[in-house]
């Protein structure tokens, strides 16, 4: 009998360290509601941006749309800003995040990730009339300053390839425009896809640096802590659009270059 009590005990302590069972699960809250709560950035074209009608756009509003629909639910999405994402996720007001948001072992203390589905790299952009600016060399100067949103991973890039500018952090993209415009700062700092777009649209008014800084980092998709039946799936469906052609086709759409070597084609008809 006392051996049996003691197999009990050692068996309620093996369950007390499981990991969460799918009734206990984010994904079990999520199916029996019926929504999926995705907190998205807004600005960061063309990652996540607002339209002419007030709709949200973009490649991550893409993968978004896609991880509804593969859950058969329907999204609410909550904006919100850079340094907002790891707030979101933390009190439990949005059950994942998709808004190029990279892994780091700092934000790894309190939110979690899935693997990547897609990557950036640092760039910075400037107004092109600033002819004395167009290398790194150029920027890493105490007088340069160089604007981030709040809670960006730029700043520790800037930290290391231009450690001499003065860095200033702004709530969003509209300030730094507006400040950039003004003179107030010389430059920004942002992934690729923002700046080459921005670029784009600028009538020749802003120009990229082609120097980037570092390499490409991981964007994955966010999520709250201690919840493993919840990652899973996310992570599953990571990998599957990451394999059957979804992504690549998400980013081609947007980006029309070469995606991440992870990111495979759409299988050939046999």
């Amino acid at each position: 009998m006392k051996r049996l009590w003691i197999m009990v005990a050692a068996m309620a302590l093996l369950a007390a360290g499981q990991p969460a069972r799918a009734a206990d699960s984010i994904l079990n809250d999520v199916l029996q509601r019926g929504t999926i709560r995705i907190a998205v950035n807004t600005g960061n074209e063309p990652r996540q941006f607002v339209d002419q009608n007030g709709d949200l756009q973009g490649y991550d509003i893409d993968i978004a749309n896609e991880l509804a629909k593969q859950l058969g639910v329907k999204i609410e999405f909550i904006r919100t800003d850079v340094a907002g994402r790891v707030a979101m996720l933390q009190s439990h007001k949005a059950d994942v995040t998709v808004a190029t948001f990279t892994p780091t072992l700092d934000r790894m203390k309190t939110v979690s990730f899935t693997d990547p589905y897609t990557t950036d790299v640092l760039m910075l952009m400037t107004r092109t009339s600033r002819k004395d600016l167009n290398t790194l060399a150029d920027f890493n100067k105490p007088e340069i300053k160089i604007a981030l949103g709040r809670g960006s991973t730029a700043a520790k890039a800037l930290a290391k390839y231009v450690p001499k500018a003065t860095v200033v952090e702004l709530p969003g993209l509209a300030d730094i425009v507006q400040a950039l415009d003004a003179g107030q700062i010389d430059a920004t700092c942002s992934n690729d896809g923002l700046v080459s777009y921005t670029v784009k649209n600028s009538n020749g008014k802003y120009k990229a640096i082609t120097e980037t800084l570092g390499a490409p980092e991981d964007d994955s998709i966010g999520l709250p802590q201690g919840d493993f039946v919840w990652w899973q799936w996310l992570n599953q469906f990571v990998h599957q659009i990451n394999e059957d052609g979804t992504n690549y086709t998400a980013w081609m759409k947007w980006f029309g270059t070469q995606p991440p070597s992870f990111v495979k084609p759409p299988p050939k008809a046999p």
